[in-house]
């Protein structure tokens, strides 16, 4: 992990790297990493898409951090909350990332002036980050009727015939 200094502008003020999806595995060495620069995090909101299910909170130092999911929060970031810092947008380099770009890339996140977006810093193409916000799109509206198709048909009426009155198929 590394942060850029507190003058800093940009989409994110910097990056890290877990080693895997698994938020409340990765979250405590980051937490420690930043309450020690940054004073007591209060809230920590993610991707959903990103990782595996997440308990609501978290203890960490005798306080509790809030975790909120959303399909909101841009991909590959993750927004920090704090009462002394306020708000920090971090990128995070999926676990499966190459470690020569890993370093390169949270080197680059992290640079004084560098104000390049999330996809530009993984270097996801535009017509990438489209088809995944178009899947997004249609995964939520999937959900959100739902999740499964919906039978036009009444389950309790009599079968439709298909065939002579006796019920046979006609061939």
């Amino acid at each position: 992990m590394r942060l850029k200094t507190a003058q800093s502008r940009g989409f994110v003020q910097g990056a890290w790297w877990p080693r895997s999806t698994h938020l409340t595995d990765e979250l405590p060495a980051l937490l420690t990493s930043l309450s020690r620069r940054l004073g007591r995090i209060d809230r920590i909101i993610y991707d959903e898409n990103s990782w595996a299910p997440a308990p609501s909170c978290i203890d960490h130092a005798g306080n509790t951090v809030d975790l909120r999911h959303s399909n909101d929060q841009s991909n590959n970031t993750l927004a920090i909350t704090g009462e002394k810092f306020g708000k920090l947008a971090l990128l995070v380099v999926p676990p499966y990332t190459d470690p020569v770009f890993a370093y390169a890339t949270i080197m680059t996140a992290a640079s004084p002036l560098d104000v390049s977006t999330a996809d530009e810093l993984l270097a996801i193409g535009a017509r990438e980050a489209e088809d995944r916000r178009l899947a997004m799109r249609a995964q939520h509206r999937w959900e959100s009727e739902g999740g499964a198709l919906r039978h036009r048909e009444d389950k309790s009426a009599p079968p439709r015939s298909t065939g002579d009155s006796a019920g046979m198929l006609r061939d």
